[in-house]
C-alpha cells in the first residue's frame, strides 16, 4: 500500500517539473529574441569571420557556430554574450547562426555544433572546441594563447 503522503509527495514534484520545464519553454524564446548577440542588424550573425577589424584595431576574437534550436547552442550564446559584456576593449565574440549560414560550415570545417574557433587579429585560426566551453575555459585558453584578456568588467549572467 502507497503512503499517501508519499504519493502527495510524488505528484507535487510531477507539477513542480511539468511547471518549471513550462517557464523555460516561454522564457528560452523571449530570451533569445532580445539577446544581443542575435539582434536583427547586429552583424554578429556573419558567414565572413575572422577577417573584419575591430573599429580601429583588430582584437582577437572567438567565434562560435551554432543553431538557436540546439540547446547546448543555446548555453553558448550566453557564454558569448558573457564574454562580449566582460571584455569589450580586448576580444570580439561573434555568433554564426548555422541554419541561415550553412555555407560557414563547409568553408570552416564546422562538422559539429556547438564549435567555438579562436582567431588571432589577423584571422589565423589559433584552437578550435567543440561542444560547450563554460566563460572560465574560454578565458583561460585566451590566456594560454598568449592573449591575456585583463580584468573582467563586473556584471556576470546568473
Amino acid at each position: 500500500m502507497v503512503d499517501e503522503s508519499a504519493r502527495h509527495a510524488t505528484s507535487a514534484k510531477s507539477v513542480l517539473a511539468a511547471l518549471s520545464i513550462g517557464a523555460v519553454v516561454v522564457a528560452v524564446p523571449v530570451v533569445l529574441k532580445a539577446h544581443p548577440l542575435l539582434a536583427p542588424g547586429g552583424g554578429h550573425s556573419s558567414p565572413g569571420v575572422g577577417t573584419a577589424a575591430a573599429a580601429g584595431r583588430s582584437l582577437p576574437r572567438i567565434v562560435d557556430f551554432g543553431m538557436t534550436s540546439c540547446a547546448p547552442c543555446k548555453v553558448m550564446i550566453g557564454v558569448m554574450s558573457e564574454l562580449e559584456r566582460q571584455y569589450p576593449d580586448a576580444l570580439r565574440a561573434e555568433f554564426v547562426n548555422t541554419a541561415e549560414h550553412p555555407e560557414a560550415m563547409d568553408k570552416y570545417g564546422i562538422r559539429m555544433i556547438p564549435t567555438q574557433i579562436f582567431f588571432s587579429p589577423d584571422g589565423r585560426e589559433l584552437f578550435r572546441h567543440v561542444g560547450i566551453m563554460p566563460t572560465d575555459a574560454v578565458v583561460a585558453e585566451w590566456s594560454a594563447l598568449g592573449y591575456g584578456l585583463g580584468k573582467a568588467r563586473p556584471g556576470r549572467v546568473p
